[in-house]
């Protein structure tokens, strides 16, 4: 995919907007026009249980067709519980080679990623941290220029050294949580990684001149929901937009210096039933008026 054009040249800003959930977005069912949604935690286990598995104090992520790619440091809260995560991506990632720079793209860009993050009323005497969901699509083609952009830059930026990338959430998240009166100090918005050559004296490594930072923004959806009807209406938006990822045509592997000349292929959207196997590669080894308030 070429990043050629106004989308590559005019970075999009926070104001692209908050969308409600009665808008017309979770009416979509042939693809997914939503860019990033923000759900409480145990809503977003609770609609997607075939994909966040719950036992006792454990939640499995599962995601070997379909699902999320869920960054996280492994630990989460949910209502008074705190789970511990299985089968997800470390929010900090060691590239050590180009197999591992491709298998860290398509990560990125195959499946929506999940990140938790905690806000707090802004508006209360003793307000208590709740837990949130931020989904972010990939897939989706604004976001996904973003990140095949911030990959590209820095490997075009940096070429033949070990340099780092990190894309950071946390202003988009942050505003769309100031609007429903609540307060975020943005952990768990960042995911990053750091690519490792084989060299004995690399100056701007060393020095910190090949620390790239990408921000990104787009649309936030606001997936809030208090009643049944707009709960299975998010549940019918949810099941849309994990389906599983489906390439029409088979890419060999390529060289390093390809890898910032395109992206993967193009996805469709289809309703094949997800197979519950995780996913191995990656993870963890053993502004229109809102119309939801949210509830504490």
């Amino acid at each position: 995919m070429s990043l050629k054009g106004n989308r590559s040249q005019v970075s999009r800003t926070v104001s692209a907007g908050i969308v409600s959930i009665s808008s017309g977005e979770l009416h979509t069912l042939t693809t997914c026009n939503c860019e990033i949604a923000v759900l409480p935690v145990e809503l977003l286990f609770e609609l997607q249980s075939p994909y966040f598995q719950k036992n006792d104090n454990t939640i499995t992520v599962h995601n070997h067709e379909g699902g999320y790619s869920v960054f996280c440091d492994g630990k989460v809260e949910a209502g008074r519980e705190t789970y511990t995560i299985r089968n997800y991506i470390e929010r900090s990632n060691k590239l050590k080679g180009h197999v591992d720079y491709k298998d860290y793209r398509e990560t990125l860009l195959t499946k929506p990623i999940v990140l938790f993050t905690k806000a707090r009323k802004t508006n209360q005497e003793s307000p208590r941290d709740k837990a949130f969901a931020v989904i972010v699509n990939t897939r989706h083609p604004n976001i996904r220029a973003e990140i095949e952009k911030g990959m590209n830059n820095a490997i075009t930026s940096v070429w033949g050294e070990s340099y780092s990338l990190q894309f950071d959430f946390q202003r988009v998240i942050k505003q769309f949580f100031s609007t429903v009166n609540y307060d975020t100090d943005g952990d768990g918005l960042t995911i990053s990684f750091e690519f490792k050559v084989d060299a004995l004296f690399d100056i701007s490594y060393l020095f910190g001149f090949s620390k790239r930072k990408s921000e990104v923004n787009g649309k936030v959806l606001n997936l809030f929901s208090a009643n049944e009807e707009k709960r299975k209406k998010v549940k019918m938006f949810l099941d849309k937009i994990s389906e599983p990822y489906i390439r029409r045509s088979s890419v060999p592997d390529r060289r390093m210096s390809l890898f910032s000349m395109g992206s993967i292929d193009e996805e469709v959207f289809n309703s094949v039933p997800p197979n519950m196997g995780p996913r191995m590669s990656l993870l963890e080894s053993s502004h229109p008026p809102i119309a939801e308030e949210l509830t504490s």
